[in-house]
């Protein structure tokens, strides 16, 4: 059974946040791919890199909370999340899918920050900060809300850390799957920027991730500055966890857990 993880150290079963949530919308699909319903949308890192979104916000006004979600390493804003965005539509929630410059074209489309690099340009996964920083300005900006979810996946899940840190204020949360912690994020790793956050904070990893010894040690780090940590059965790396398709396996309950996290993290 799934669990969730307090500081504490005590373990709650799920059953009750499946019975607060009764997920509004347990089924995943496509729908936000669909013409009209997502713009593309540009920005400008500060290095002067051109930085590439993808707004999906369901015809909800200002007022519905809004999630900035970046995507994890060799992939892209649009393959990875365009049905996790519809689902988070259908709950109440706008999104924008930023396609970072450490990406390819895991999970189909093309990563459109990427391909602005200089030809042969492999940037390391924290030179991609200052794209999470763009972002979070693009919002303030735009006027698109006072403050927003932080979501990461994978190496972006470390980075969303360092993020909400530097942004205290614009941050309502950070919500992260599978936080990379190997050398590649030696100078960027989430566990140095815990205790620097105000915001709520969870984080998730599958099941299958952890007998390593690296993600026990960052799940104790973790969950010592009050993060909450889920174990999800049957999960895979990153944000893909919670669809079915990808771990070939019904994920409501993952997605209820999440659902109920992020209602409360903006106090919908």
């Amino acid at each position: 059974m799934l669990s969730v993880i307090l500081k504490a150290g005590f373990v709650i079963s799920l059953l009750s946040v499946w019975a607060c949530s009764g997920e509004k919308s347990s089924r995943l699909t496509s729908d936000a791919a669909k013409p009209g319903l997502s713009k593309t949308i540009e920005t400008t890192a500060a290095d002067g890199l051109t930085i590439y979104g993808e707004t999906y916000f369901g015809g909800l006004d200002a007022s519905a909370p809004l999630i900035l979600l970046f995507h994890q390493g060799g992939s892209n804003g649009r393959g990875e999340y365009t049905q996790i965005a519809s689902w988070l539509n259908k709950n109440g929630f706008r999104a924008i899918a930023w396609d970072l410059r450490s990406g390819g074209e895991t999970y189909g489309e093309s990563n459109r920050t990427a391909a602005g690099l200089p030809a042969g340009s492999a940037p390391g996964y924290c030179a991609v900060a200052p794209d999470l920083q763009a972002a979070i300005d693009y919002v303030t900006a735009n006027g698109l809300g006072e403050s927003a979810i932080l979501w990461g996946s994978s190496y972006s899940a470390a980075l969303v850390f360092g993020a909400a840190a530097a942004n205290p204020e614009r941050t309502a949360g950070v919500i992260a799957f599978s936080p990379s912690s190997g050398g590649p994020l030696e100078n960027c790793r989430a566990r140095q920027w815990i205790n620097h956050i105000d915001a709520p904070v969870f984080v998730l990893r599958p099941a299958s991730e952890m007998d390593r010894d690296s993600s026990i040690e960052q799940r104790n780090i973790l969950t010592a500055s009050r993060a909450k940590f889920l174990v999800v059965e049957n999960g895979v790396h990153g944000s893909s966890m919670l669809l079915d398709e990808r771990t070939q396996h019904d994920m409501s309950a993952a997605r209820a857990a999440v659902l109920s996290w992020l209602e409360a993290a903006t106090e919908k």
